[in-house]
C-alpha cells in the first residue's frame, strides 16, 4: 500500500510539473485529483487510499499559503460589501435548496439526503451528519457532494481563462518572497488554529483555523514569508490525490440515477455564479474573474489557489467563500431540522 502510494504521488508530481509548463491554474492540485480518479477508475485492484491524516497535514500548508495574503483590507470589505456578501451568500444556498428538491423528485430519493448533497461548501458538514442519521443515504450524498466539487474545481478555472481571457501571471508554489517573518512561522500558526478551530467546533477547522491564525497574526505582526515551492506542491498533490480517491466506482454504481441531476444542478450553480459575479463585479468595482472566483459554489481553498495563481483579489474571493462557508455549516443543519423536523428529531 506505501509503495502503490508514493507511485501515486510521484505520478501526480511529474503531471502537476506538466500543467505547470502548460500554464494551467493550480496545476498540483489538479493533478492530485486527475491521478486520483484515473487510479480510482482504471486500478480499483490496487484499492490505494489517501490518509485523512496526510490530506490534513497538507491544508496546514495550503491554509497558511492562502492566510498570509489576508490583510485589514479583507475585513474591510466585508464591512463595505456586507449586503453583496450576504444576497451571493443566500442565492447559492437557496438554489442549492431547490435544486435538492428537484433531485429528491426525480430520482425518488430522501429529500434530507439530496439536500446534504447540494449544499456548496458542506462536504465536511455532510459527511458528519451522515455518520450520525443512519438513515441518510452516503453514496447518494458523497456521490454528489464530490461530484459537485470535481465540476466546480475543475470547470471554473478553465472557465476564466478560455471565456474571461484570464492569464495564469503567477504560480501558486513559488510566490514571491518580499520578506517578512521567515515561512517556519507557518508551524506554529498552523498547529495553533486547527487546535483552536476544533475547540470552536469550526467548520473544516484545519484549513480555516490555520487561515484565521496566519492572517491575524500577519495583519497584527507585519508580513509572513510564503513557504518554498518544494513545500506547496507536495502540499496540493495531497490534497488534490485525497478529492480524487474519494469517488470510487462502486459508490458511483448504487447512486448512478443520482449523476445527472447532480450534474445538471452543479451547471445551474455555477450559471447562477456568473450571473451574480457581474451584478457583484457592476456594484463594487472588482474585476469579473475576481468576483467568479468569490462566488463559485465550492472549493475555498481551490478558488483562493486559482486566484493567487491569475493575480487577482485573494481578499475578496477569500471574503465571499469564507462568509459562504461559515453559513452553510452552520446554517445547514438548523435548515435541514426545521424542513424535516420528524427526521432530525433527536440531532
Amino acid at each position: 500500500m506505501l509503495l502503490n502510494r508514493a507511485l501515486l504521488f510521484v505520478a501526480a508530481l511529474c503531471l502537476g510539473s506538466l500543467l505547470v509548463s502548460l500554464h494551467l491554474p493550480i496545476p498540483f492540485l489538479l493533478a492530485g485529483m486527475i491521478c486520483g480518479l484515473l487510479c480510482k477508475t482504471f486500478a480499483a485492484k490496487a484499492q490505494v487510499t489517501w490518509p485523512f491524516k496526510w490530506r490534513e497535514c497538507a491544508l496546514l500548508v495550503a491554509g497558511y499559503g492562502i492566510g498570509e495574503n489576508i490583510d485589514v483590507g479583507t475585513w474591510q470589505n466585508f464591512l463595505s460589501q456586507s449586503m453583496g456578501v450576504l444576497e451571493a451568500t443566500l442565492s447559492i444556498f437557496i438554489a442549492s435548496i431547490l435544486i435538492a428538491f428537484i433531485s429528491a423528485k426525480v430520482i425518488h430519493e430522501d429529500l434530507a439526503s439530496c439536500m446534504l448533497g447540494m449544499f456548496p461548501g458542506g462536504l465536511t458538514l455532510s459527511m458528519l451528519m451522515v455518520e450520525e442519521d443512519k438513515s441518510l443515504d452516503p453514496n447518494i450524498v458523497t456521490v454528489m457532494q464530490v461530484i459537485r466539487l470535481f465540476g466546480v474545481v475543475l470547470s471554473v478555472p478553465f472557465m476564466v481563462i478560455y471565456l474571461l481571457d484570464a492569464k495564469v501571471t503567477g504560480s501558486t508554489v513559488a510566490m514571491p518572497n518580499l520578506g517578512g517573518y521567515h515561512w517556519l512561522i507557518f508551524v506554529p500558526l498552523s498547529l495553533l488554529g486547527a487546535f483552536l478551530a476544533r475547540k470552536l467546533h469550526l467548520p473544516t477547522p484545519t484549513l480555516l483555523g490555520t487561515i484565521l491564525t496566519t492572517a491575524g497574526f500577519a495583519v497584527v505582526c507585519g508580513r509572513v514569508q510564503p513557504v518554498p515551492a518544494w513545500l506547496m506542491a507536495p502540499a496540493q498533490v495531497s490534497i488534490g490525490l485525497f478529492m480524487g480517491l474519494r469517488l470510487d466506482a462502486e459508490r458511483v454504481l448504487k447512486a448512478k440515477r443520482a449523476i445527472p441531476c447532480v450534474v445538471l444542478g452543479t451547471a445551474a450553480l455555477i450559471a447562477i455564479s456568473v450571473g451574480m459575479a457581474h451584478l457583484l463585479s457592476k456594484r463594487y468595482g472588482f474585476t469579473l474573474i475576481t468576483a467568479f472566483l468569490a462566488m463559485a459554489p465550492g472549493g475555498t481553498a481551490e478558488m483562493a489557489l486559482a486566484g493567487m495563481s491569475m493575480k487577482e483579489d485573494v481578499s475578496i474571493i477569500l471574503t465571499y467563500q469564507l462568509v459562504r462557508l461559515l453559513i452553510v455549516n452552520f446554517l445547514g443543519p438548523s435548515a435541514l431540522r426545521w424542513a424535516l423536523r420528524s427526521k432530525y428529531r433527536n440531532l
